[in-house]
């Protein structure tokens, strides 16, 4: 049974048949589910759209329910260490390390990690941008796309280990930016903590890879290829199996 069960791995693997968590990058789709933080109200949902060539990606962030009335810098988030790229998490209260009440900027870090795009409007869209706020979305509700957005290379074959940061919250319930809010940010004193306190969190998951090539001249999606690759795996180990059995069959016993 062991020198089976060999025999068919090593046949699928010359099927050159890949594991569905294999992803292809180039024109790959990620989603997540936001989930409010620092009692936001805030929900929504982030897709992400990789081109053909792999290069960009085209960014869709919809949310609503946020309690704060201004701007909302937005970021993918993620733990990198030049080409190293660590799965992380969203912060959750007990993240709030000094017990203020409040999960900022920096308590939640080493959760989800620092900025690696920025989610402007225009314009740039490196860390650099992190605090533009001026060029984010702004309001009680969001309906955010661009395309052409620039993907770092670490983060090519990564993006199912980022997380997307929607930040402002309203702390004393006036419902808009105070920018004479005694706390100040946690990234720097030209903000109040509103500005930048983190309202929603998701996980970034893949939820469709990009077209394959089939090898017979064409292209395939994700759910053809795995469809044919399951077929195919399975042709290959029931024909191991049958010359098995055949095997083990006494002499003169013929099939059934």
């Amino acid at each position: 049974m062991k020198r089976l069960a060999l025999t068919a791995a090593a046949v699928v693997a010359t099927l050159g048949i890949a594991s569905p968590a294999s992803a292809v990058h180039e024109g790959s789709v990620y989603e997540a589910q936001l989930w409010p933080l620092n009692d936001s109200g805030a929900s929504g949902t982030v897709e992400i759209t990789v081109s053909d060539d792999g290069e960009t990606m085209t960014v869709g962030v919809s949310a609503d329910g946020l309690n704060l009335d201004g701007p909302h810098a937005m970021h993918i988030h993620g733990i990198v260490d030049g080409e190293n790229v660590a799965s992380s998490v969203c912060p959750t209260a007990a993240d709030d390390a000094d017990g203020d009440g409040i999960v900022d900027v920096l308590e939640g870090a080493p959760r989800y990690g620092g900025v690696q795009l920025s989610l402007t409007t225009e314009g740039d869209t490196s860390p650099e941008s992190a605090l533009a706020i001026e060029r984010f979305p702004a309001g009680t509700s969001i309906d955010y796309e661009r395309s052409g957005i620039p993907i770092p290379d670490a983060l090519k074959p990564n993006l199912g280990k980022l997380h997307v940061v929607v930040h402002g919250v309203d702390e004393n319930g006036n419902g808009t930016l105070d920018l004479d809010q005694d706390v100040r940010s946690s990234l720097t004193p030209d903000l109040p903590r509103e500005g930048t306190a983190p309202a929603a969190c998701g996980t970034l998951a893949a939820v469709a890879t990009g077209p394959v090539q089939t090898g017979a001249g064409g292209l395939a999606t994700d759910a053809s290829t795995s469809n044919a690759a399951a077929g195919l795996a399975a042709a290959a180990i029931g024909a191991v199996a049958l010359t098995a059995t055949r095997r083990r069959r006494p002499a003169g016993q013929s099939a059934q």
